[in-house]
């Protein structure tokens, strides 16, 4: 089979997590619940600096006592920036520290907020056909909550700027760049939005959750 090279567009967007578990079949009555767990931990990110301004998405992906983690693309970071974190509550903070791992193109903004619900459960990419909840963010506009059949995984197109990344039929568009996009048969988590195809929105590039976790448990790896 012949591999397609495709560009990534550098799109501004918002990233511990638990072992994988084994996926369960997707059911009508479990789409609701795993709505519910992405509503609550989606987080939209406004980049703020001197000479730029955008708007990134992600999801609290691991909190403590006293501060947590929101998760995202690392080229949402702007030098000099500041990352005004908004909840689903409506409530704001500026993050008061950065992890990157820019290899991943991967990056963590803490912020002083603990005892908020956060995603951790992750599961490897399925391997067959399978359904998946992502927030979709258009810059300014409401985050929408979007479930979407995946028949396949489009294995045969390469990211020549994002490596890691593998390619999934899902709509994407500039500001939902580091958005979480989970299993519906189980809310895990298998990948996080990087950006799309140039030519064919429809198809984005997803690092995969596994990916995400190595990096995690790698802090060597991090700046």
């Amino acid at each position: 089979m012949r591999r397609h090279l495709a560009r990534v567009a550098a799109v501004l967007c918002l990233l511990v997590f638990a072992w994988p578990s084994p996926a369960a079949p997707a059911t009508a009555q479990n789409l609701d619940p795993v709505r519910q767990i992405l509503q609550d931990v989606a987080v939209r990110i406004a980049v703020e600096g001197d000479e730029h301004r955008g708007v990134c998405t992600g999801w609290i992906g691991w909190s403590e006592e006293t501060r947590s983690a929101a998760y995202t693309a690392a080229h949402c970071y702007r030098e000099g920036a500041r990352y005004r974190i908004t909840l689903g509550t409506g409530e704001s903070f500026y993050a008061t520290h950065v992890t990157r791992w820019d290899g991943l193109d991967l990056m963590a903004l803490w912020l002083p907020r603990g005892r908020l619900r956060s995603l951790r459960g992750w599961k490897r990419m399925p391997e067959g056909p399978f359904h998946i909840l992502y927030v979709l963010s258009d810059r300014g506009s409401p985050l929408r909550f979007v479930d979407v059949p995946i028949p396949r995984v489009y294995w045969e197109i390469r990211f020549e700027n994002n490596p890691s990344a593998i390619a999934l039929p899902l709509y994407s568009v500039p500001g939902t760049s580091g958005a979480p996009v989970v299993d519906v048969a189980d809310g895990l988590l298998i990948g996080m939005v990087v950006g799309y195809v140039t030519e064919r929105p429809e198809v984005a590039a997803v690092v995969p959750a596994q990916t995400i976790y190595d990096a995690l448990a790698n802090p060597a790896g991090s700046r």
